[in-house]
């Protein structure tokens, strides 16, 4: 019987695994209160089983009802959420709501003058075996008037340039999935994904993003013949466009001997021609690794620099980086994995000794994901995952998907310096994760053995500010509306920005809009979310959203309950959010000011109902004012602390006079200025 005791990430109590004989530096962001799992939760165990076609072959329900919910607005979250506002659009909708099975996959990209590109595995089939299933497009023009909505053509009639079907797809007769949009300086715009009717790589292809007709090159990234190529990440530099993809898919052939070589392509012509075509890089090649799964890896460049990150349950997270275009390479081993050259058919890994000691490895999610900043630097974003493999009979292993926590590493981080900057969030302040109790084999929606928090997609500013995205479980969200005992808590998409380079984070948004709101957030899962890489004045985020957990493509063989659930929910919405800078950035994103001279945490409790607490740690004597105002910037509180000493201080702020809302806080000294957020309730 396979067993085991999930060891949960917290601020308490670190990360200790025996295996790897490390423990994980926390940069959560301050004030943020983490829920903790229960003990008798963390015992859950799952089977981890490599990609099959089972996963292609669910019934979903399809809906043409596309909802559009246009107005902006202004969230008030509470919790330990902050006041962050957006504006969202539901751009289109899927039956397939799979969209990837680890790593995100750059589908939404922003151009200089504004114009933004959007693509999705879309189906609007509610048979097996989605033969339309393809890449779902839309196109977003700030400065044409005959647009649909808020810029955007509409899903529904297929009125776009070049699409066809109601609603539109960008390939012909093909059946394509696990679509890359990707759009040149020269404004070519392209799609690249694989294709089971070509069987190969598939390149969608067009001289003039947002009109003409999309030619189709479904031989035009892979060998004539076809093959298993699969599952592409893709991005531009420039007019160069660089591909990564698995080569063995789901048949386990074995190439090169890998089973799943990540491929390296790049095309200096804006996809025209492929001067690299499926090279292997050797630094991954049969003896480093035996081979990788389906979305675990990604791909960025920028000014030159490329860079690759790859994952993988028992396999370490890496990075290939090339300061040439991708001509040469180096790697960096972000998380170091035990097991050199481990199969699951022939490597024990136990998850306790002889004594009971819980000696699990801790590995990741294989959902990692690499940004490149304006200096040439890399940034890499993934979740933790615990894993065992108690026997080498069954071709599987095991994992625990209570796991919480993503972590973030750059590169001026040794190999497992990795820190962990988020979790679930504690919405109702009793210090403890509340998943719901149900009859199916996961308390929460199915994808792919990914933990409580993960998926992020990473994001840059011409500031140098970071913004990661990704989806984690919703405390405060309804658990109680579905079938009788399932029961399964939903996930919602939450940002995060860094203003120092990753050294501080700032409290996560969850961007899902509430009944009270004007939105259904409380009943709606939220999940595969990605960021356009280039920030401006608003960060752009695309995201999947249905009422019901999980994907309608699990094998019901392995896991309960998602399958059923999901089909009842119909189509999943394809929603666009574009985010106000400012109001993400109004927090302060560094929790330091730039003199390092003092620090302000985030109040405690936040919300607060009749005191609340602010710490200050000084690094020299100094007086200090406290400033509260309303959004408005009225001052509604001013206190001045003229001897404060150095070290540590706390002011206890009395909020029973205040109406509910959302209040900003500065503290003030002759060095710096730190302002933050706090919820009055």
């Amino acid at each position: 019987m396979k067993k085991g005791l999930l060891v949960i990430l917290s601020l308490a109590v670190g990360l200790t695994v025996v295996a790897q004989q490390r423990q994980t530096a926390s940069r959560l962001p301050q004030g943020v209160r983490v829920a903790h799992v229960k003990a008798k939760d963390g015992l859950k165990r799952a089977t981890k089983v490599r990609t099959t076609p089972s996963m292609d072959n669910g019934i979903p329900l399809a809906n043409g009802n596309v909802r559009t919910y246009t107005a902006p607005v202004p969230t008030a979250t509470g919790g330990n959420l902050r006041t962050t506002t957006f504006e969202e659009t539901i751009i289109g909708f899927s039956a397939y709501d799979l969209q990837t099975n680890g790593t995100i996959s750059n589908r939404l990209v922003k151009s200089d003058d504004g114009t933004i590109s959007a693509a999705w595995t879309y189906s609007a089939q509610s048979a097996t075996p989605w033969s339309d299933r393809g890449t779902g497009y839309n196109y977003y023009d700030p400065n044409n008037p005959n647009l649909w909505v808020n810029g955007w053509f509409d899903p529904i009639s297929g009125n776009g340039p070049g699409l066809t079907g109601t609603p539109a797809r960008t390939e012909g007769t093909y059946r394509t999935g696990f679509t890359n949009m990707v759009v040149t300086s020269t404004g070519k715009e392209m799609s690249i994904c694989h294709s089971s009717t070509a069987g190969n790589m598939f390149l969608n292809w067009r001289g003039t993003k947002g009109s003409g007709a999309w030619t189709q090159f479904p031989t035009a990234l892979a060998d004539v013949t076809p093959n298993d190529d699969t599952w592409a990440k893709a991005t531009a530099d420039g007019d160069t466009v660089h591909a990564i993809w698995q080569g063995s898919g789901v048949s386990g052939t074995t190439v090169a001997g890998q089973d799943g070589p990540i491929y390296y392509s790049r095309s200096n012509d804006g996809g025209a021609t492929w001067s690299v075509l499926k090279t292997i890089i050797p630094l991954i090649d049969s003896t480093q690794y035996t081979g990788f799964g389906g979305d675990s890896y990604s791909i960025d460049a920028k000014n030159g620099v490329v860079a690759i990150v790859f994952s993988g349950a028992f396999k370490d997270v890496g990075i290939l980086k090339s300061s040439d275009g991708g001509n040469t390479w180096t790697k960096t081993i972000v998380q170091q994995c035990p097991y050199t050259l481990f199969n699951e058919a022939t490597t024990l890994v136990m998850d306790t000794d002889s004594l009971g000691n819980d000696i699990r490895m801790l590995g990741n999610a294989e959902d990692a994901h690499v940004l490149i900043d304006n200096n040439g630097q890399c940034h890499v974003f993934f979740s933790l995952m615990y894993y065992v493999n108690t026997d080498t009979t069954d071709g599987s292993y095991s994992y625990y998907p209570l796991t919480d926590g993503m972590v973030y590493w750059n590169e001026s981080m040794p190999t497992d310096g990795y820190t962990l900057i988020a979790q679930t969030v504690d919405a109702n302040g009793n210090d403890t994760l509340d998943v719901p109790t149900s009859t199916c084999s996961l308390d929460l929606g199915y994808y792919g053995g990914m933990g409580i928090t993960g998926m992020p997609s990473a994001a840059i500013d011409g500031n140098g500010v970071l913004y990661v995205s990704y989806q984690s479980y919703c405390e405060a969200c309804d658990t109680t509306t579905f079938t009788p005992g399932e029961n399964q808590g939903r996930r919602h998409v939450y940002v995060m920005t860094s203003g120092d380079g990753g050294a501080n984070w700032s409290e996560p948004s969850d961007i899902v809009p509430t009944i009270a709101m004007g939105g259904d957030g409380e009943h709606q899962e939220a999940v595969f979310a990605d960021l356009a890489r280039d920030v401006d004045n608003n960060l752009y985020v695309l995201y999947q959203r249905d009422t019901q957990p999980g994907v309608s493509l699990t094998d019901p063989a392995n896991v309960t309950c998602d399958q059923p659930h999901n089909l009842s929910a119909g189509a999943s919405d394809i929603v666009f959010t574009k985010v106000d800078v400012a109001s993400l950035l109004a927090t302060g994103v560094n929790t330091q000011p730039k003199s390092n001279n003092f620090t302000v945490s985030q109040n405690y409790p936040n919300p607060a109902s009749t005191f609340t607490r602010i710490d200050i740690n000084t690094t020299k004597s100094t007086s200090v004012l406290l400033q509260v105002t309303d959004l408005l910037g009225k001052v509604v509180y001013s206190e001045n602390y003229r001897n404060f000493s150095a070290g540590e201080h706390t002011i206890t702020l009395n909020t029973t006079g205040y109406a509910a809302g959302v209040y900003n806080y500065s503290v003030i000294t002759n060095d710096a200025t730190v302002t933050k957020r706090m919820t009055v309730r």
